[in-house]
């Protein structure tokens, strides 16, 4: 929440080349954190992005972060009867792996994370993205992916490891 009060009066005061960093840097795993593909490329993709952004597009932006930051992160009991597969980064901070893991066990479904990015893996590791996504939904094994940490199921009806 404090990011967020903290982007509002940046943005007020027009200083956005300030919020186009603040932003970048709280959606970004912090340095040290991990090897993140493509990170220098994508701070900067960001900041640039942030940076010039409308008027109207700020003002969205600023509701959507502010959820963002201030969602509880649980679930009410579901009834999901499709197969679900959840991910993060390996070094996302919003939400952490221990976050999509435990929504992952919610829905009985499986969790892993994708190597080396942290929140922005549609950017940093787009290729692996779309080849996971095409794996999954031609439900293909997920298992022996390269670019994926070991996979965990959560569903009694994924108990194959040819099937995780």
């Amino acid at each position: 929440m404090e990011a967020a009060e903290r982007w509002r009066v940046l943005a007020e005061e027009g200083a956005f080349e300030a919020l186009a960093r603040d932003v970048a840097a709280q959606f970004m795993a912090p340095e040290g954190h991990g090897m993140v593909r493509r990170r220098s490329a994508v701070a900067r993709l960001m900041r640039r992005r942030f940076a010039n952004l409308t008027e109207r597009e700020l003002a969205m932006g600023m509701v959507h972060y502010e959820r963002l930051l201030t969602h509880p992160w649980s679930l009410p009991q579901p009834d999901v009867t499709a197969p679900v597969l959840v991910f993060t980064g390996e070094f996302d901070t919003i939400p952490p792996p221990p976050v999509g893991r435990s929504v992952a066990q919610h829905l009985a479904g499986r969790f892993t994370t994708i190597k080396e990015p942290d929140h922005l893996v549609q950017i940093e590791r787009d290729s692996e993205l779309a080849d996971l996504m095409v794996h999954f939904f031609t439900d293909r094994p997920l298992g022996r992916l390269p670019y994926l940490n070991p996979v965990e199921p959560f569903s009694s009806n994924i108990t194959s490891p040819a099937n995780v």
